[in-house]
This record gives C-alpha cells, sequence and structure tokens, in this order.
C-alpha cells in the first residue's frame, strides 16, 4: 500500500512540474512567425510544443483505466522499428508468425487435393455430358448426402473427394448409360477449430476446411512466449491425432507432420520444456527449442553450421550442467567428432569462434592511379599498399586534393547533422514562445533552411587523409591502415579556385599563385551587405577547413588550386539566441561535404 501511496505521489509531483511547463494558446504573434516554416517544420515544432500537454494526459490515463491487451505491431513497421520490437529471448520461429506475410493462397484459389474428405457445407459442381447435358451445383447436407437430378440421394458421409467422385460417376454409368460427369468443389465449408494452451489469442476460430494446422496457427497469431514449436498436438474426439513440428517446415520446408484439420478439432500449444542458445559464429546464431534425444549436432544444424570464417579443426564450446554436481562446466568438441552426437541438455549454450583476418574485404582505388579498380583487403594492410598494388599515381595526379570515403565516418557525419537539426529546431522554438523584439523582426527562413538541409544532407563520410607517396613512405603515422567498403579517389591537378556564399557573383576562375584570398573574393565583385567577414573559411583540396580572420586581407597566405573560399551571411540577428556557434561549424561541414561532391563529379 505503501509503495502504491509513494508511486501516486511521485506521479503528482510530475503532473505539478509538466503543469507548469506546459504551454498556453499560440499567440497571433507566434502564429505569424510559425506560417514563415515550411509545412513539415512547423507540424514538428507544434508537436514539441504541445508534448508536455500530452504527456500530462497520458499520465491521468494511468490511474483512470488499466490496459487490457496490447496490440501486436502492424506489418508496415520499418526495418528498424521492426527490430527494434523483436523479442530477442524468446525461440527460434516466434516472431516468424508476427512479421512474415501469409504465404497461403485465398481459398478460391487453392487447388483441392484428392484426398480432401467431404462434409456438410462443400459445394459440389457436377456437368453432365453425352444423352444428358446439366450443370449442377448442389450442397452436401448435415447427414453427408447431395440428391442429384435423375439419379436421387446419394451418401458421400467420410469419404476423400476422390473417392466421391469416383462413387457418383460409377452411379451415372450404372444408371444414366451413355453420359458422363466431371465433378468439382465450387465452395469449400468452413470449419470450427480451438487454439488453445499456450496461444497468442487462445480461443475458437473459423476457418476453411482445406486448413491445415500452419494455417490455424497463422491465422490465430501463433504462440506466446512460452509456447512450444515442436510439440503442437492436434487433437480430435479427445484424443491426440498428431504431434506438429512447425520446425520440419520452417528449417527444412517439410510437410510431414502437417495434419489437415477438420471441425471441431482441438490445436494445444504446451510449454516448451527445452531450449538450446546457439551463438558465435554461426549463420543463425539464436535460442532454438529442442527435443528429448536431439544433439550438438542438430543444434548446430538449427543455426545454419558455422561460417566461412571458422577453421576446420575448430572446436565447439558446449556450456552445460553437470547432471552429478549440478554445476556448470565448459566441454571442447572438435568439429566432426563423434562427440558431437552428445545429447543435449535443458539451457545449453554452443558457441564458437572464428578467425578474424579471413573476413573478405575490398577497397575502391579510383582516378589518377595506374591501374584503378577494386581490390582485396589482407590483414594489415595499410594505404601505401594498397597503393603500390594499384602500380602507384599517375603524373597528372594531385594527391592533395585526395578525397578518401569511410561508411562509419559518413555515418557519423549524418547523426551530426540530425543532432544540429534538432537543436536549431528547439532554439526556433524557445524564440517563438519568448517571442524576443529582436528576433521577431526577422524571418526564421534561413535557419529553417538550414534545417530542411541538414536533414536531407546524405554526407558521403570524407576522412581527410595524407596520401602523398613521400610521406606515406616515411611517416608510419599518415600510413593509416584500410577497412572494408572503404574507397579513395585521386583527381587530377586542378587549376581553379572557387568562391561561393555572399559575394556579388559565386565564381570558379582560373588558379593565380600570386593571388590571396582577398584577391579571388575581390574578382567575384566582392562582398555583399548579407556577408559576414569575420568567418569567411577556406576548404582545401584535402577537405580540411580554416576559419579565416580579417588580417587575412592584408596577408600573403597561400591558397591551393582546388581550394574553395566560402563567405557565409552575417548571423548577428540571431546572436541574441546563441545560434552563431551552432551554425557556424555546420556551415563549414556542409560545404566541405558539398566541395567532395565537386571534386567526385568533375
Amino acid at each position: 500500500m505503501n509503495r502504491i501511496f509513494s508511486y501516486k505521489c511521485f506521479i503528482t509531483i510530475i503532473l505539478l512540474i509538466i503543469g507548469n511547463l506546459s504551454f498556453a494558446a499560440i499567440t497571433p504573434d507566434q502564429q505569424a512567425l510559425l506560417d514563415t516554416l515550411p509545412p513539415d517544420q512547423r507540424a514538428g515544432i507544434m508537436d514539441k510544443m504541445m508534448k508536455s500537454d500530452d504527456l500530462t494526459a497520458e499520465l491521468e490515463e494511468v490511474f483512470e483505466e488499466d490496459p487490457t491487451l496490447i496490440v501486436r505491431p502492424e506489418r508496415d513497421m520499418d526495418e528498424k522499428e521492426i527490430q527494434e520490437s523483436l523479442c530477442q529471448e524468446c525461440i527460434y520461429g516466434y516472431n516468424f508468425f508476427k512479421y512474415s506475410p501469409s504465404t497461403f493462397a485465398p481459398v478460391a484459389n487453392s487447388p483441392i487435393s484428392a484426398d480432401y474428405v467431404l462434409g456438410p457445407g462443400d459445394r459440389l459442381r457436377i456437368n453432365y455430358y453425352g444423352n444428358v447435358d446439366e450443370e449442377v451445383e448442389t450442397y452436401i447436407s448435415r447427414d453427408g448426402s447431395i440428391i442429384l437430378p435423375k439419379l436421387g440421394p446419394l451418401n458421400l458421409m467420410g469419404m476423400t473427394f476422390k473417392d466421391a467422385s469416383d462413387f457418383i460417376k460409377k452411379e451415372v454409368s450404372v444408371k444414366l448409360i451413355g453420359t458422363d460427369i466431371s465433378i468439382s468443389i465450387s465452395e469449400l465449408r468452413s470449419i470450427s477449430i480451438f487454439v488453445l494452451g499456450e496461444a497468442y489469442l487462445p480461443g475458437k476460430y473459423t476457418i476453411s476446411g482445406l486448413s491445415n494446422v500452419s494455417n490455424a496457427l497463422f491465422v490465430s497469431g501463433g504462440v506466446n512466449e512460452n509456447g512450444s514449436l515442436r510439440n503442437i498436438q492436434v487433437k480430435r474426439n479427445n484424443k491426440i491425432i498428431s504431434t506438429y513440428d512447425f520446425y520440419d517446415f520452417l528449417l527444412n520446408g517439410s510437410i510431414g507432420t502437417e495434419v489437415n484439420l477438420q471441425d471441431g478439432d482441438v490445436i494445444f500449444i504446451p510449454f516448451i520444456e527445452k531450449r538450446v542458445k546457439v551463438g558465435g559464429a554461426f549463420k543463425r546464431p539464436y535460442i532454438y527449442e529442442f527435443r528429448e534425444g536431439e544433439t550438438v549436432s542438430d543444434a548446430i544444424k538449427f543455426a545454419g553450421g558455422v561460417t566461412s570464417q571458422v577453421l576446420p579443426t575448430s572446436s565447439v564450446e558446449l556450456n552445460s550442467v553437470d547432471p552429478d554436481l549440478f554445476i556448470r562446466k565448459l566441454y571442447y568438441i572438435s568439429l566432426g567428432s563423434n562427440e558431437l552426437n552428445r545429447k543435449l541438455q535443458n539451457e545449453d549454450v554452443i558457441n564458437i569462434s572464428s578467425k578474424a583476418d579471413i573476413v573478405p574485404g575490398t577497397i575502391k582505388l579510383t582516378g589518377e592511379v595506374i591501374n584503378p579498380g577494386e581490390y582485396s583487403i589482407l590483414q594489415g594492410d595499410t594505404i601505401l599498399d594498397l597503393i603500390e598494388r594499384a602500380g602507384g599515381f599517375s603524373e597528372e595526379s594531385f594527391s592533395e586534393g585526395a578525397v578518401y570515403l569511410r561508411e562509419d565516418v559518413a555515418k557519423q557525419q549524418k547523426e551530426g547533422f540530425l543532432r544540429t537539426a534538432e537543436e536549431l529546431e528547439n532554439t526556433m522554438i524557445d524564440i517563438i514562445r519568448n517571442m524576443n523584439t529582436t528576433i521577431s523582426e526577422y524571418s526564421l527562413a534561413p535557419v529553417s533552411k538550414l534545417v530542411s538541409r541538414l536533414r536531407s544532407e546524405e554526407p558521403l563520410g570524407r576522412f581527410v587523409v595524407d596520401v602523398d607517396y613521400l610521406t606515406l613512405k616515411t611517416d608510419p603515422l599518415k600510413n593509416f591502415r584500410v577497412r572494408a567498403g572503404d574507397s579513395l579517389y585521386i583527381p587530377k591537378r586542378p587549376d581553379t579556385v572557387s568562391v561561393v556564399g555572399e559575394v556579388l557573383n559565386s565564381s570558379t576562375m582560373s588558379y593565380n599563385p600570386k593571388y590571396n584570398a582577398k584577391d579571388y573574393i575581390n574578382s567575384s565583385g566582392g562582398l555583399n551587405n548579407s556577408a559576414d567577414p569575420d568567418r569567411i573559411f577556406i576548404i582545401s583540396p584535402s577537405g580540411r577547413s580554416s576559419v579565416m580572420k580579417n588580417k587575412l586581407f592584408g596577408s600573403r597566405n597561400k591558397i591551393l588550386p582546388g581550394s574553395t573560399i566560402v563567405i557565409p551571411r552575417d548571423p548577428r540577428p540571431l546572436d541574441a539566441v546563441g545560434l552563431t556557434q551552432i551554425i557556424t561549424p555546420v556551415l563549414a561541414d556542409l560545404a566541405t561535404s558539398a566541395a567532395a561532391i565537386a571534386v567526385l563529379s568533375e
């Protein structure tokens, strides 16, 4: 009781805090500022502004009603959401029912097998031809009989479709000489079955008369987290007629234990009794259910066998409970030995290690190398090893402008862009809420465009490197190890310098070794009124960016061919909310990414 009281007190305090943080109605001035944003960002900001109110309502509902049923996720979830919602500690096969699409054709399109047992509710289509030309459709009655013109009642109770067809044809040949018939099923009856025990949703289900155990499991949602997939009992007239093993179907593609269901059948799902965890370098590491008498070898087959990175002389590590001492022990079993026939015990753990240096990997070298192409990576390979393998650089190469791409770097850059976009959006929320008079005089459009750009940008993952041949030879620290999936592009020696941003005429002009940054900017028409002269930065051909100061204009700093001079917009109107410190480095990152794309596009 005290725990419940304390919990309610805690919730009450949270509600009070959230209540003090909740937003009032949007004022006209706030709405006007919101209207300057794109619809998607406007909706996102409104959603965040109202989030505290929604949270308050959700917490209040905790004490008003109890949850009764959690609905399983829909199948249209994206891959990430599906993986996050999967049960990681359940046996293999449990999640199959939740997310796999139905693989069973509609009843109207399903072929009828010869051993299908006819029953009340099935509708037969009989075509007479010969001396009698007629088509008849009739239902099988509750007593199992049908009535046919010129033949009268015929009892088909308990007959298969094949036996019934032969029986009717024989009756026609005897009673209607010169007439033959063809028989088909135009409509299947429905049957009621029970799915009980450790089912996801136990109960009574109405399904097609053609259904088998697999169909019934899919219709009912399969098993729950404790339900067995390998000892499913099918009961008819209070007797077990079959034990269904879903692993036969799932892992082996076998339907040997399938049972065609009949009206009133019961599918009973017992508890899982035995499970084994298979991990490490297997093709499908997972937790598996096993049956009495199955072995370590069977568990390895469940997991698809070992991967190609496992040596044939490797040993399987078996973590098992000693039945006499009742303590866990480790056993090592060589692959291919007879010890793999050792019987499994409940909660056994099987692992195997791999050899890392035999994992295949490649790197792509393009541009001004003697032999461009894709090269395999051996353990310990450095960038110099790959450059030499490709024959070195060509005479027109410009190693200072090398573009080295790495997937991990691209992922980190994208995460950084998304975090910054979130920060900028939160800042816009503060601006709208506080309606700072200095800020409100300006449109949020520039910041809004930057947020959109950050969310849509797909960075290449440029990894700034120095691949000068002599440097790599003499400096081991610069001669880094390559990774699978990396790529290196060596451009031709450039003869241009680009000036972009807040100048009168953004342009790309011929490189002049006598020019400094001011000369190139003046050649582009000079700075416009919205430029920020204190935050000009230069992106070198290597991808490094340096923020330049005003004193640069009086200096003779060297500008390399292939450089890009970026003049950003003056962010001073936004200084009051601290956006300058956020925006400036982001612009440099975006410009660096754009410069890399420009080089690769040449």
